[in-house]
């Protein structure tokens, strides 16, 4: 008799697979859809109800209100002049004039969306007079004003006294001011402002206008890494905005943001500043003012993470100044001082920090009180001394005539001196030395000390006269000049390059004395009384744009050259 198979659990199963296959993929995607649809549902309600949140958003907009009345608008105009026109242009950013073809993106960038900023334009055809004649000085009043930079800034106090950067409202010299300042306030309100007073060496100035102001709020507590602070003011001139970030670092310096005899202090953060921020408030989270916005770091010319702020302690102490007398006095020490590193510090006995004195100038306060070159300062009115530009800082916050309190590493021992500050010049002497100008050459010497001086990276050196020093234009100062440094060495890697001169040498006896330098044979025979894998301190004289600057440093070889 013939089986019968039954195949109905079988095609039931391969019915169900099949609808599985079929409908599952579908079912499964409206399943998650669901679940991702309940899952923002709960998070918006919990966003809704969250009373931190709104707490959060409702600071920021009471510091805007806060802050907003005090800050200002800054548009500064010129006239152009014969002068003027030849390094920059006030055509409209839609004139002829350019071809934007020939622009690099940079100007392109300033050229169509920050026609106010300083972007200074070559190349551009200029217009003559009939045979070629500029015309008269005289007539240059008569030129319509043309705008010429744009800024930011905030009101001091209930005077009308407004602070700003002084490069908002100076042309490209940083000297000299703008013909006019317009000062536009949020509510609308424009007035045109005069110049109380500037100082380049911080970038800080100060202008006042007429009518009722609203006063910033400026805070009394110091600012710390970590802080949430809001930057102010009208960046690529779109008016009044505010952004968010904190502070990043605190006493930034040797930056080299302000050129020439500068100082420097300032506040690092990461809330967007860009070109027309310059002025602005920079303010903690109850709408205080701690720095005013000042320069940013940036490799396109807009923001890239990286921006700086003038701490408010500086900008008071230079504005209460520029107030009452319209000019700044800074204390002054008369010394010659440099960052002293470890290595440095071990051969003059020290293990802590300090700062290196190189030399005192004549009849300064610091040398008629009796500090010398080689002492290390380590407390100033009890304070300790970390760095030379923290120093330096310190002495001209204080005024002529006040009197610091140094202690001084001296020879193995401490010594305490009263040091009456002087004013410190406007302008320190300005020697010119054209440091490219060769050097006759060493005479040959087959000499130890000769071949230590090659193996430190000096291939030529001579002893310096008083004719060398005529012909030169600086005053003569015995000891050995610098010819040629080898490229890569040891010497170059410490400062030294062609026109700097050697005048001391450490003792040999005595590390914490130097010895002078009178000639090449002399610093030859010195040479070869010290350990050179150890080191042997230097005092050197670079030319520099103020005479002479000092600088004292450590020459070392590796073991296998001894």
């Amino acid at each position: 008799m013939a089986k019968i198979h039954w195949y109905g659990p079988t095609l039931v199963l391969l019915l169900a697979t099949l609808i599985v296959m079929i409908v599952g993929p579908s079912l499964s995607q409206q399943l998650t859809h669901v679940h991702k649809v309940e899952e923002i549902r709960l998070i918006q309600q919990n966003l809704e109800q969250s009373s931190t949140l709104e707490q959060l958003s409702q600071a920021f907009r009471g510091v805007a209100k806060v802050v907003e009345p005090s800050v200002v608008s800054i548009v500064v105009f010129q006239r152009a002049t014969q002068q003027q026109k030849q390094g920059r242009s006030f055509n409209s950013p839609r004139s002829p004039g350019i071809d934007p073809r020939k622009m690099s993106p940079e100007e392109l960038f300033e050229r169509w969306f920050n026609p106010h900023g300083r972007s200074p334009f070559r190349g551009q055809p200029q217009q003559t007079q009939p045979n070629n004649k500029p015309p008269e000085k005289k007539y240059d009043q008569f030129n319509p004003l043309r705008p010429y930079g744009s800024g930011s800034g905030w009101v001091f106090d209930n005077q009308g006294h407004i602070i700003t950067n002084n490069h908002v409202i100076t042309l490209r010299d940083g000297k000299t001011i703008a013909d006019e300042i317009k000062i536009k306030f949020d509510d609308g309100r424009e007035r045109i402002a005069k110049v109380v007073g500037v100082d380049p060496k911080t970038d800080v100035a100060v202008i006042k206008v007429d009518g009722p102001v609203v006063a910033a709020h400026i805070a009394t507590e110091p600012v710390a890494q970590g802080d949430m602070v809001f930057a102010f003011g009208s960046p690529f001139g779109i008016e009044f905005s505010m952004s968010q970030g904190i502070v990043s670092a605190t006493n930034r310096r040797n930056l080299d943001i302000i050129r020439g005899d500068g100082f420097e202090d300032f506040i690092q953060t990461d809330a967007a500043i860009n070109p027309g921020n310059s002025g602005g408030p920079l303010t903690n989270i109850r709408g205080q003012v701690i720095g005013m916005n000042t320069a940013i770091a940036s490799r396109t010319g807009a923001f890239n993470g990286i921006g700086f702020a003038i701490p408010i302690h500086m900008v008071q102490r230079i504005a209460h100044q520029l107030i009452e007398t319209g000019q700044v006095a800074r204390g002054f020490l008369g010394i010659g001082i440099q960052d002293l590193d470890p290595k440095l510090a071990r051969t003059y006995g020290l293990t802590g920090k300090g700062v290196l004195v190189t030399k005192p100038m004549p009849d300064s306060p610091a040398d008629k009180a009796g500090l010398q070159a080689n002492d290390i300062i380590i407390q100033i009115d009890g304070k300790n001394v970390k760095s030379a530009s923290s120093l330096r800082n310190y002495v001209a916050s204080n005024p002529p005539g006040s009197t610091l309190k140094i202690k001084v590493f001296r020879a193995g021992e401490s010594h305490d001196f009263n040091v009456t500050l002087a004013r410190r010049p406007d302008n320190l002497a300005n020697v010119n030395f054209n440091s490219q100008k060769q050097t006759p050459d060493a005479p040959p010497l087959n000499s130890e000390g000769i071949e230590i001086l090659k193996k430190l990276g000096i291939e030529q050196a001579s002893t310096f006269t008083e004719t060398e020093a005529q012909r030169f234009k600086v005053d003569f100062i015995p000891g050995v000049l610098v010819g040629v440094v080898r490229p890569g060495s040891e010497a170059q890697r410490k400062g030294l390059r062609s026109g700097t001169l050697l005048t001391h040498i450490m003792s040999a006896e005595n590390s914490a004395k130097d010895l002078k330098v009178d000639d090449l044979q002399q610093l030859s025979e010195e040479l070869l009384k010290h350990d050179l894998t150890s080191g042997v301190r230097l005092r050197m004289s670079l030319p520099g744009r103020n005479g002479w600057q000092d600088l004292i440093v450590l020459l070392e070889l590796p073991e296998e050259t001894k």
